[in-house]
């Protein structure tokens, strides 16, 4: 529904006067009577017949206020329809691009898929407007999707190439980190994945023991016991992640920490072997 902009046609404000209404009128209606524009009449008559009507409505309490209404519902259904419009450009543009992601990182194309995964998501935060998987794809394709995407993230920050730096290497790694986790955590409220969570659980384990090595120990980013007990994971394969984390705080000579990890090895795997030699490192004696 169109209807003409009277405040445009008379040149004045929506917040003019009824003083500024009159005036603006007199001074367009002079302007383009059409005996004062004998070589365009037809224009001419055109103009004043718009400026008489939009002074008629807008020198009208009643007749302005039904108009004005009505403009700004006609005003709030176009910027609707425009943010309609514009988030359906959108997801088609992103869409396309997250075809060509997934293409890249299907073939391996690592680096390729993972760069236009953050441009996409580097878009979405420079413009305010929230980018999902899930709004091109079914729930089980966005996981899927997810999962290679971290394993990207994990495979490039385990690289030992010369075009990343260790800072850069282990940012990837956080990034994977933070996605297989995101993926347990959906699993746990919908589960769809059995198939493949145990390789999830896995790939996790593998990270989390990286952070505890001298390569990828940092304070800063410590990870807590509790991540690994969120695996729930079987009594014997956390005993013996306890196990190899006092292992590397032995390493380190965090003995302290190391005692307090073995014990806790022990309290979920009393026969847990290959400890014999960090006990006698420890000074420990386990029953």
């Amino acid at each position: 529904m169109q209807i003409p902009d009277y405040y445009q046609i008379l040149e004045i404000e929506r917040s003019a006067t009824d003083r500024e209404i009159k005036g603006a009128y007199r001074k367009l209606a002079k302007r383009y009577h059409p005996d004062k524009n004998p070589e365009r009449t037809a224009f001419a008559e055109k103009m004043f017949r718009e400026i008489c009507s939009a002074y008629n409505t807008l020198q009208d309490k009643k007749r302005k206020s039904d108009y004005d209404r009505t403009l700004q519902t006609i005003e709030r259904q176009q910027k609707s329809q425009e943010a309609y419009f514009d988030k359906l450009n959108r997801l088609e543009h992103n869409y396309a691009k997250l075809e060509l992601l997934l293409h890249a990182l299907l073939h391996h194309n690592y680096e390729t898929g993972i760069s236009m995964y953050e441009q996409l998501c580097h878009h979405s935060q420079e413009t305010g407007k929230e980018w999902c998987i899930d709004d091109f794809l079914s729930y089980e394709e966005s996981r899927d999707c997810e999962f290679l995407i971290a394993e990207a993230y994990q495979k490039l920050g385990f690289s030992n190439g010369a075009a990343s730096s260790p800072l850069e290497r282990h940012r990837k790694i956080e990034q994977a980190m933070l996605l297989y986790e995101s993926l347990l955590s959906a699993e746990s409220k919908r589960p769809c994945f059995k198939h493949f969570i145990e390789e999830v659980k896995e790939r996790l384990k593998f990270i989390y023991l990286y952070h505890f090595s001298v390569e990828g120990y940092d304070e800063r980013c410590h990870i807590p016991l509790t991540k690994i007990r969120a695996l729930k994971l079987p009594k014997r394969e956390t005993a013996w992640m306890y196990k190899k984390i006092a292992e590397f705080y032995v390493e380190i000579n965090q003995l302290p920490e190391a005692r307090i990890v073995l014990k806790m090895a022990f309290e979920l795997q009393p026969r847990l072997t290959g400890a014999k030699k960090i006990c006698q490192r420890l000074n420990m004696v386990i029953s």
